[in-house]
């Protein structure tokens, strides 16, 4: 029993983690945010590297608070907590 619940708080903590991880940012919903952005930018530029990504990207990050997205996951999903919504729509991104 102790394994399963060690186990259940491991993977609930990763659902968590690896997003802010992977965003670089201690708040979910921002850290979707910047990934975002990041992916933006490799599609605009056409891959995740070279001064055209650069530059969206550094612009885009400056701009990446988290705010926007908090707002649209508040909206999209109003009886959810919106960090978890933040975090299974970066999941959903993958």
């Amino acid at each position: 029993m102790k394994i399963a619940l060690a186990v259940i708080i491991a993977l609930a903590a990763l659902f968590f983690v690896v997003p802010m991880v992977v965003g670089g940012s201690a708040n979910v919903c921002q850290a979707l945010e910047q990934h975002n952005v990041s992916r933006t930018a490799s599609s605009i530029a056409g891959g995740s590297s070279g001064p055209v990504y650069g530059v969206i990207n550094t612009i885009g990050q400056a701009g990446a608070t988290g705010q926007a997205e908090t707002s649209m996951q508040a909206a999209a999903h109003p009886n959810a907590p919106t960090p978890i919504s933040c975090a299974v729509s970066f999941w959903a991104s993958l």
